[in-house]
């Protein structure tokens, strides 16, 4: 069997590392974990949709008041990752001229802008009442336009890349003024938190990696305290 590639290496870092962050504590991943990465790897899954679907997970969990902590095994995101690669796959079909899967890819996008356009719309009236006007006219702003996106999906004449593009966009927006939300002070202190909790492992970590997981911990904080969903769908290839 061949040496694994730095490439390789990398990634199974970043997963365990982003793991391990999110939850909040060190945990030795059991090796039906690994084997799990492994299959990842395998299959082709882009790391950063992986990523984002570990943030999705603890994201709801922490909604619901669960501790991450209690999440003891990588297996409590695979619904998820399998669930965007799926769509991944699908888009990608489309892209590619596959026309079979279109109406399929679109159903199932419909459905999940219309659940990210609730949620956003919850938030939206959660930091009015908090009295942070301006994220809440983001996040508002956001939901309606995800709603617009979803009608557009139904549409043949769609076009997926743009919609990823957009919401992309909107994600940036919505947590560029969720900062902006945050008093220097708490800025501060985020940031402080965030390098403190990856002082230990971040010896570890490739460059990439460490800046990778940095930006997860302040913006998981961030959706935790203002409960914001991850709007971005999928990741490129």
């Amino acid at each position: 069997m061949p040496a694994p590639s730095e490439e390789e290496k990398s990634f199974f870092a970043t997963v365990e590392e982003r793991f391990c962050a999110l939850r909040g504590a060190s945990l030795l991943l059991s090796p039906r974990d690994w084997a799990l990465i492994a299959s990842w790897w395998n299959e082709r899954v882009p790391l950063a949709l992986i990523l984002e679907s570990l943030e999705e997970v603890f994201a709801t969990r922490a909604r619901r008041g669960d501790a991450a902590g209690e999440i003891s095994s990588l297996a409590y995101a695979r619904s998820e990752v399998q669930r965007r690669f799926r769509l991944h796959r699908e888009l990608v079909a489309v892209r590619r001229g596959e026309e079979e899967e279109g109406a399929r890819l679109r159903r199932d996008i419909g459905l999940h802008l219309g659940r990210v356009a609730r949620r956003l719309a919850l938030a939206g009236e959660l930091a009015r009442e908090r009295g942070e006007e301006g994220l809440a006219r983001s996040l508002l702003v956001g939901s309606a336009e995800i709603k617009a996106l979803k009608r557009l999906a139904g549409k043949i004449e769609w076009n997926p890349a743009s919609a990823e593009e957009r919401l992309e966009q909107i994600e940036s927006e919505i947590m560029d003024s969720a900062r902006g939300a945050l008093s220097i002070p708490e800025r501060d202190d985020l940031q402080a938190r965030a390098r403190k909790m990856l002082s230990e492992r971040g010896l570890r970590m490739t460059q990439d990696a460490h800046r990778i997981t940095l930006k997860s911990i302040e913006e998981n904080h961030l959706r935790q305290k203002w409960q914001i969903p991850a709007v971005a769908l999928l990741a490129d290839d």
